[in-house]
């Protein structure tokens, strides 16, 4: 009886400790883009025209609102749910999350979420820096602003749950000042 007794409360006190533990992430960040390090854990050739950002303006309208989606052209074939990632920064300006099961800021970053990392697009939103001119303030004309840089690094991954065999790409994108 003791004996039985014994080994149940070993069972029991395993089955606590399994419960409090979680699996392991698959991907270091497969949640998040913490920093433009990707090569670091990416091996591979950069990728020049893998990164796209549609509805970009040539020029912006200061304090106005673009809607901007991000989308990577790759070729490469997932096995898994992992499909890439990316971040995205810009020099003036805030970046706008529109859809937080997939993108999220992170240290000044815009990032995917572990759900976004199961697509290869993503839209966001930029306020573009600046007071929009508006209402009562019409007779007074806009500030010229400064030009903005966009920076993005992205993943394409292949979901092999490794970093080997996935595509990086980067690109910069410039939005003339407000005039």
């Amino acid at each position: 009886m003791k004996k039985n007794l014994l080994m149940s409360a070993v069972a029991v006190a395993c089955a606590v400790t399994m419960v409090g533990l979680q699996a392991p992430t698959a991907h270091g960040f497969a949640n998040s883009a913490p920093n433009f390090d990707c090569m670091s854990c990416h091996p591979g050739a950069m990728k020049g025209d893998m990164v796209k950002i549609g509805d970009l303006p040539v020029g912006y309208e200061a304090g106005k609102i673009y809607n901007l989606t991000l989308s990577l052209n790759s070729q490469l074939e997932s096995m898994g749910n992992q499909q890439g990632g990316f971040a995205v920064q810009v020099s003036t300006g805030t970046l706008i999350v529109k859809d937080d099961r997939n993108s999220q800021i992170s240290n000044n970053i815009l990032t995917h979420t572990l759900e976004g990392s199961e697509q290869r697009s993503w839209s966001f939103g930029w306020q573009a820096p600046g007071e929009e001119v508006s209402g009562w303030k019409l007779w007074r004309k806009a500030e010229p602003g400064p030009d903005v840089n966009i920076t993005v690094m992205a993943v394409a991954a292949n979901g092999d749950f490794s970093s080997m065999g996935d595509e990086v790409g980067a690109a910069g994108f410039t939005i003339k000042g407000a005039k």
